[in-house]
């Protein structure tokens, strides 16, 4: 069962105004960053599973590259959605609902696994991270190769910010003060897409390299290349470019 947390975050990203904001940029394509790596990374018509698909933004131009990709997401909305652009643009393209703590497919599966846009960061709860990757590398081929993106934890500018927050999950939480963060690293925010503002506070959970290294660590995988997506390609801007981390079971 979903504890209140992972409910709150799927039926935001179910929003009205979430999916106006998804189906809108379902066509806006994959970022620079990621088609260098995932050229660099993922042979060519081998199979794919895009994890957190969303509406099909890096699921459609994927799939029009000749991969043989199923996209699936934990929000019903999301699929729906992307089903019916498929279906308008005809696209034959595999959407299914699904939770990236638990896959239902078999082991093996898949040459290549895709979590793009931080949704890995988006999974509350340090354990169920860590279970994702490893159900992530459970479904993995022998030597396949798995892309994703984190935002990272960083004190520059935000050293007080994070010593805030460090009191209130280690001192405060323990001494039964009602604090919505589960881990160290945890954030609640309000997201725009321009002028439009998200109905409810987004959760993302903030890492630090060593965070992230020692998940994979556990969950198996050997990490062959981490950067930040700007440093990949300076076609990338944004306010807080994700560190892009490459994979390889």
């Amino acid at each position: 069962m979903k504890n209140l947390l992972e409910e709150q975050i799927i039926n935001e990203f179910g929003s009205e105004i979430t999916q106006k904001i998804y189906c809108k940029n379902a066509h806006a394509g994959l970022w620079e960053s990621e088609v260098i790596l995932i050229k660099k990374y993922f042979k060519q018509n081998s199979t794919v599973l895009d994890v957190g698909c969303g509406t099909g933004r890096t699921t459609i131009p994927m799939h029009k590259m000749g991969y043989k990709i199923t996209g699936m997401d934990i929000v019903p909305a999301m699929i729906e959605n992307a089903r019916k652009i498929a279906e308008t643009n005809k696209l034959k393209i595999k959407y299914e609902i699904g939770d990236a703590t638990a896959l239902t497919y078999e082991s093996n599966s898949f040459d290549n696994v895709l979590f793009s846009f931080n949704g890995w960061a988006q999974i509350p709860g340090q354990n169920n991270r860590l279970q994702a990757l490893k159900e992530i590398y459970r479904v993995l081929t022998p030597d396949g190769y798995f892309i994703f993106t984190s935002l990272i934890r960083s004190t520059v500018g935000f050293k007080f910010f994070w010593i805030r927050k460090w009191i209130r999950i280690n001192i405060l939480k323990p001494l039964g003060l009602k604090i919505v963060e589960v881990d160290f690293g945890d954030l609640f925010f309000y997201r725009k897409d321009g002028e439009k503002q998200y109905s409810q506070k987004q959760f993302m959970h903030f890492h630090s390299t060593t965070e992230v290294k020692r998940q994979l660590v556990k969950a198996g995988f050997k990490l062959i290349f981490f950067e930040r997506g700007n440093i990949i390609s300076d076609k990338d801007t944004g306010e807080a470019p994700p560190m892009f981390f490459v994979c390889k079971k």
